[in-house]
């Protein structure tokens, strides 16, 4: 598969680096599931892959270049985002699925316009993340990629202390649909 092949339902999706030399990741793989999970979630801008092989850490960022239809998006991965944990420097499928699908519903929010204030991925608060990642892992749930509800749920009450009142957050986080950047604790 040329991973800069397109087709009228799915956005033109490129990765680098095109072949992977300290990890056994397939660019042509990570093509295929940004793609599918783009039509999943309604990304149908160019999206940019950026996968940074020299380190096995686990942070991402999405990005968007403007807000029209033919605004990049631009997804950014070190390693350990997309590895399977149980055999390192190997791509894992389903960590890398929950991983991207985070990160493209991110771009969606930020291409829907109700997202405009919220800073750079890499300008987030703990707090902010946390939520964010909160009203994300709900929606990927009902996607049906399988996110484990708990750890988002602790990784929230770490940002924002333990007790009924954050867990009803987290509740309305986990099913909400149709958010803003102000609907979001922390912001």
């Amino acid at each position: 598969m040329d991973s800069s092949m397109t087709t009228s339902t799915s956005p033109l999706v490129t990765v680098t680096p095109e072949r992977f030399s300290l990890v056994a990741y397939d660019a042509d793989r990570i093509v295929s599931i940004v793609r599918e999970l783009a039509e999943r979630v309604g990304v149908t801008n160019p999206i940019v892959v950026d996968v940074d092989e020299r380190t096995p850490l686990s942070k991402m960022s999405a990005a968007v270049d403007g807000s029209s239809s033919d605004a990049t998006v631009r997804l950014r991965f070190e390693s350990g985002a997309l590895e399977n944990t149980k055999a390192l420097t190997t791509f894992g499928e389903s960590r890398a699925r929950l991983s991207i699908g985070r990160m493209l519903l991110r771009a969606a929010d930020r291409l829907s316009g109700r997202f405009q204030d919220a800073p750079q991925d890499t300008e987030l608060t703990n707090p902010q993340n946390a939520a964010w990642d909160a009203y994300c892992g709900g929606r990927l749930e009902r996607l049906g990629l399988g996110p484990v509800e708990q750890q988002y749920r602790y990784d929230f009450r770490n940002r924002f202390g333990f007790g009924d009142d954050t867990d009803a957050a987290f509740d309305r986080l986990w099913a909400a649909d149709g958010l803003s950047w102000s609907d979001l604790p922390g912001t």
